[in-house]
């Protein structure tokens, strides 16, 4: 993997069977390689940001309405506002896949213009996050639409809950979908080196990785550090 792809890559350490240790060799690997962030749980949020400071060049992201999106509005908000308050400045959002199938879709777009209003404000990032493998090919367009519509940063296309083989084709036709003027990250967990560089090749701004970058080169870390130009 060429260096130049690690600014591209966010670790996330959601999992909640991951011992703390496991997250500070994630914060470990964006700080010694220049990832593009770290994503957290809401949990941790207060502590990262204080073990990262604040001039530390990745975004520290945390999740709302993780893993399926079905919280209340007003859960939603009260969990902005304490992220927010934490020091995450990547604010990701799940979408409410169960009121995109029902009448009630109508107040997604209601729910994330109260939730957009809130994280720009405090100048911080709005990432919408919409489980795309639940979703048929006309949802998913309506469904972009509205998150780009609404003023989104980014959209992911999973969380990374379900037991979806990764696809780089899908990744890319989902990049494709989405407005040029909207940044993209994809789940890229199952991608082979090749994956990631196709996918930033097309445009696709941050790749977010469970498993750590040494893993999928097959080295540990040290020995990648030392393959690194100056």
């Amino acid at each position: 993997m060429k260096p130049h792809l690690f600014c591209h890559i966010e670790r996330t350490v959601l999992n909640p069977g991951m011992y703390i240790d496991e997250q500070h060799d994630a914060l470990d690997e964006v700080t010694h390689l220049g990832l593009a962030g770290l994503t957290v749980s809401p949990f941790w949020v207060k502590k990262f940001r204080r073990d990262m400071g604040t001039r530390h060049p990745a975004s520290l992201a945390t999740v709302v309405g993780f893993p399926y999106g079905y919280q209340r509005t007003e859960a939603k908000q009260t969990e902005v506002e304490w992220a927010l308050k934490d020091g995450a400045c990547d604010i990701e959002v799940v979408v409410n896949t169960s009121a995109l199938f029902s009448p009630t879709s109508v107040w997604i777009k209601i729910e994330l213009a109260k939730l957009v209003s809130m994280i720009h404000e405090k100048e911080a990032l709005f990432t919408v996050v919409i489980e795309s493998a639940l979703l048929t090919d006309d949802q998913l367009k309506k469904m972009i639409k509205k998150a780009a519509d609404a003023g989104a940063d980014y959209i992911k296309d999973a969380t990374g809950v379900l037991p979806t083989r990764f696809s780089v084709e899908r990744a890319l036709k989902f990049r494709r979908e989405v407005p040029r003027a909207v940044g993209v990250k994809i789940v890229g967990d199952g991608a082979s080196p090749d994956d990631l560089r196709r996918m930033v090749e097309a445009g696709i701004d941050r790749i977010s990785l469970a498993d750590p970058v040494s893993r999928i080169l097959g080295q540990s870390l040290t020995p990648l550090l030392q393959s690194l130009p100056e």
